[in-house]
């Protein structure tokens, strides 16, 4: 399997080692988003001395800890063409936004810049998006392209916080506990009757009252304009290694659904395998939260219509 990098970061580095580290795949390639046309030509003198560096050492770490996968960065289009998946990066600015549209309407117009030129090259691609917002960038990108295997990956931090919170509270491993929440890239919604410790469901480890302060305490958190770098490069490998191993895991990403009157991303629990995602796992959600459900797909079927 060969992944590409769309991003030059901290965070491209750090996904970049764990995919070698765990050899989920046989190369990994850096795409600069640079115009030059060689494969190490005139790159962006802001990004490629650290990507280069990042490279090498990365090619030094691989070899000390004995893994296979190859590591390069390219300003051309022409290198991704036998890439299996592609990572849409956010990139990191020396500013700070002051509204979330502002931070949406920036990485989609990161999106729209470098998407189409990865797309002239690559067929039948997977697109991992783990930008902010990544629901609003994946619909863009299916509605404009007609690409049907695009993953969102922006529900990790909800779920991490949930997983954190329950653990806390109850004085446990936190690795005893599974935890999921729905939601668009605005809005959370916890499902505490698909929470569990090893098994046993909350309703028997806390009280009523203690159940719904701690999902309206998740919920209230907006996790998609905030730094998360070490969270979002743990759920980008773990989607990857679902994909690369077909494992068939069960996470909520952002997956697209379609109704009877509309077609729009959430985050949702799906079913992912080397295909991509495979299936979306059908819910049993009680009156409220079918209620709140309803108000998600309204929402993102208004915020996500590029037509």
């Amino acid at each position: 399997m060969k992944i590409a990098l769309l991003g030059s970061g901290q965070l491209a580095l750090s996904v970049a080692w764990g995919i070698c580290h765990s050899e989920l795949a046989q190369e990994v390639v850096f795409f600069t988003r640079t115009q030059s046309s060689g494969k190490h030509g005139n790159l962006n003198s802001r990004n490629s001395r650290p990507v280069a560096n990042g490279v090498e050492d990365l090619t030094l770490a691989t070899a000390m800890s004995a893994s296979d996968t190859a590591v390069s960065f390219t300003d051309s289009g022409d290198e991704l063409s036998d890439s299996d998946v592609v990572i849409l990066l956010p990139t990191a600015v020396s500013f700070g936004f002051h509204s979330a549209q502002a931070l949406k309407t920036t990485n989609l117009s990161i999106a729209r810049q470098v998407v189409p030129k990865v797309l002239e090259h690559i067929q039948n691609v997977k697109i991992l998006v783990a930008m902010p917002f990544a629901n609003h960038i994946s619909a863009w990108i299916h509605q404009t392209h007609g690409t049907d295997v695009v993953i969102g990956i922006a529900n990790g931090v909800s779920t991490a916080h949930l997983k954190s919170e329950i653990a806390t509270h109850l004085g446990l491993s936190v690795k005893d506990v599974s935890a999921l929440a729905i939601g668009n890239d605005e809005v959370t919604h916890p499902l505490p009757q698909y929470c569990r410790v090893n098994g046993i469901p909350l309703t028997q480890l806390m009280d009523e009252s203690d159940i719904q302060s701690l999902s309206a305490a998740v919920a209230e958190r907006c996790p998609y304009t905030s730094a998360s770098e070490y969270t979002l490069a743990s759920h980008i490998l773990q989607v990857l290694s679902a994909i690369s191993l077909d494992k068939k895991r069960v996470m909520s990403v952002g997956t697209r659904i379609s109704t009877d009157t509309t077609s729009v991303f959430l985050n949702v629990p799906s079913k992912i395998g080397s295909d991509g995602i495979e299936q979306i796992v059908p819910l049993e959600l009680t009156n409220s939260q079918r209620d709140q459900f309803k108000q998600l797909v309204a929402q993102s079927a208004a915020s996500q219509n590029f037509n």
